[in-house]
């Protein structure tokens, strides 16, 4: 079944309500809860803009993800209603039953998570009232996102020539 792409578009603007309108709720939810919690969190330990940041990948993510889906679902290829995180570390089988994953790839990945947030809070508490610290904190509030979106247009334009 087709979908309306106007409809596809008005609903990834919104992370995890594009893949709710494809039918994948379990997704669709994990998605808009994790974009929703994440800059609340990390603003809790005083990484705030860390938070942002990764609101707006999610974002990107899930955008881009909703079309790729859709245009897979377009094709006739069945999709199945996977977590937005874990569902990546799992494996199907032919039959289409998911295999377990490894836990030992999720812990690490977990601890990496946690040691970054940890390493970046104590850095933010601890050079909070250094002028210079100020000073890169607020120029990458301001450029980073404008400087990422011009990169990504221009690896775009660039990997389209090929």
């Amino acid at each position: 079944m087709r979908r309306n792409a106007l409809s596809t578009f008005i609903a990834a603007l919104i992370p995890g309500v594009g893949y709710m309108y494809l039918g994948l709720y379990k997704k669709g939810l994990e998605a808009l809860a994790l974009f929703l919690l994440v800059k609340p969190v990390f603003s809790i330990v005083g990484l705030g803009a860390i938070g942002a940041l990764l609101q707006f990948f999610i974002w990107i993510y899930a955008f881009v993800d909703t079309f790729k889906i859709a245009s897979l679902m377009d094709s006739g290829r069945e999709i199945y209603d996977d977590t937005f995180i874990l569902g990546n570390f799992y494996s199907r089988d032919i039959y289409g039953n998911r295999k377990n994953i490894d836990s030992k790839y999720l812990i690490n990945l977990l601890a990496i998570v946690l040691i970054l947030v940890g390493v970046f809070s104590i850095i933010n508490k601890a050079f909070a009232t250094n002028e210079l610290y100020i000073m890169i904190k607020s120029f990458v509030k301001m450029y980073f996102i404008p400087v990422v979106m011009v990169l990504g247009g221009l690896y775009l334009l660039l990997q389209n020539k090929r």
